[in-house]
């Protein structure tokens, strides 16, 4: 029985930053203004600007706290449940049953630069080493035809200085990042609009709700049959868009996910033609039994579909049964055809049997769950001009230096906004999170000429 569909529901509130406010998930902020223990004093500032932030992933936390840092008022707009963006973890039965549980974003990272510093103060009780020594393979394969299995050739062992994954999860680091923006205002689960901005008062006004699901989304998300949320409108002193740079110029037809472009024309200049992304598919599997892996993660090389392997239950903190696999496709396979869901989760899920038998040298029992997943947000080019290094997941793992960064910060200071991601730096989470800082420091340098210690 198809679930009832509620009408749309849009009942916006006045444009005004007294309006109240629809929280949509939590607000970490001090109603009362005192600094909170978790995060340090900001620069104290007279008359602070108000900022609103689109995006809760790396990017968008890093510009978040350096701006929280130079003591502007700053509101956090995420529409996925989680804060962390490609640091995201899928619990299946919610997250008070953490036993089935996957990482299906980034896989691991080593990180650098200003996210390094960060999370050194977060210690082991935030991330953790994984995998161990030994444990870390690349396997290389040879496949002559896609339609039959490939032939494991050799198997090296990978590296493992300085890689780490979130405690106990990967998402975690997102919420962690977040606790370190003094008073900063968050909204998650709601999709944000930027209206347009005054040519009165020179505040844009940014609006945000949850719309209605389509139907594939309502399967993975029930809950959202309960309809669209009510419209909250404010107005701010200036915007950034911390998300997927082909979203930014072309907006989202998708569901409850669904935006139009918000980009001036002088940012859309700066960033048409120099961006890509691509998709890939990911597979979560768990089998109710532990099996015994020589490995818990595995770059594999020359398989037509298969690009990684890992061994989500491997990681530290996680629970050990279920044992939980996350498989990442190669990009070449995810482009071959218009692959449907069921279709990923029986061609995929055969390649991966095939596979673990050459690995166990024994055909693995029935799987007790398997759902695909699209990945959209897979980083091709970006505004620096480095290429990539192997598929996703690995090619999050490197970092670009300062030094090497290129462009400047995409940040129209004439109107007062800026857009910043990974695209604008590099490929990995520490990319990412520099980018954010790059934005916030060339906002407060240009625009608001408040960057402390300048």
């Amino acid at each position: 029985m198809e679930p009832h569909k509620p009408k749309r529901r849009w009942k916006s509130q006045a444009a005004d930053v007294s309006a109240p406010l629809d929280l949509g998930g939590y607000a970490n902020s001090d109603p009362a203004g005192h600094c909170p223990e978790k995060g340090g004093k900001p620069l104290v500032q007279s008359n602070p600007w108000s900022v609103c932030v689109i995006g809760g992933g790396p990017s968008g936390l890093g510009c978040c706290r350096r701006l929280c840092d130079a003591g502007m008022q700053v509101t956090l707009v995420q529409e996925s449940r989680g804060l962390g963006g490609k640091l995201c973890t899928k619990f299946v039965n919610g997250k008070d049953d953490p036993s089935l549980h996957f990482d299906m974003g980034v896989q691991l990272l080593r990180p650098a630069g200003p996210l390094a510093d960060l999370l050194n103060e977060g210690g082991e009780s935030i991330v953790q080493p994984w995998p161990l020594p030994g444990r870390f393979k690349r396997i290389s394969c040879m496949q002559r035809d896609w339609n039959k299995p490939c032939r494991i050739t050799s198997s090296a062992d990978v590296p493992v200085d300085g890689l780490v994954v979130g405690v106990p999860s990967m998402s975690s680091i997102g919420r962690f990042l977040a606790d370190k923006c003094w008073n900063l205002e968050t909204h998650i689960d709601r999709t944000a609009h930027v209206i347009g901005r005054s040519p009165k008062t020179h505040r844009w006004g940014v609006e945000w709700s949850r719309a209605e699901a389509n139907a594939g989304q309502l399967r993975y998300r029930p809950e959202l049959a309960q309809g669209a949320t009510e419209a909250v409108s404010r107005s701010f002193d200036a915007v950034v868009l911390a998300f997927e740079a082909n979203k930014i110029l072309q907006g989202c037809k998708s569901g409850y996910k669904q935006v139009a472009p918000s980009v001036t024309p002088a940012l859309r200049k700066q960033l048409s033609g120099r961006t890509k992304t691509s998709q890939l598919w990911n597979l979560m599997i768990a089998f109710d039994r532990e099996l015994p892996m020589p490995w818990d993660a595995a770059v594999v090389q020359g398989h037509s579909s298969l690009a990684w392997i890992a061994v989500n239950s491997s990681k530290p903190e996680r629970a050990r049964v279920p044992q939980c696999f996350m498989v990442f496709s190669t990009q070449s396979w995810a482009t071959w055809k218009q692959w449907s869901k069921k279709e990923v989760e029986r061609v995929l899920l055969y390649d991966f049997m095939c596979f673990l038998e050459q690995v166990l040298g024994f055909w693995p029992p029935q799987p007790s769950f398997v759902l695909s997943g699209r990945w959209g947000n897979n980083t091709e080019a970006v505004l620096t001009g480095v290429r990539p290094s192997g598929e996703f997941p690995v090619r999050a793992l490197g970092y670009e230096s300062t030094a090497e960064a290129g462009p400047e910060p995409l940040w129209d200071g004439e109107v007062c906004m800026g857009a910043t991601g990974d695209w604008a730096r590099g490929f990995s989470v520490s990319d990412a999170y520099s980018a954010g800082v790059d934005l916030a420091d060339a906002m407060l340098k240009e625009s608001f000429g408040r960057l402390p210690g300048g």
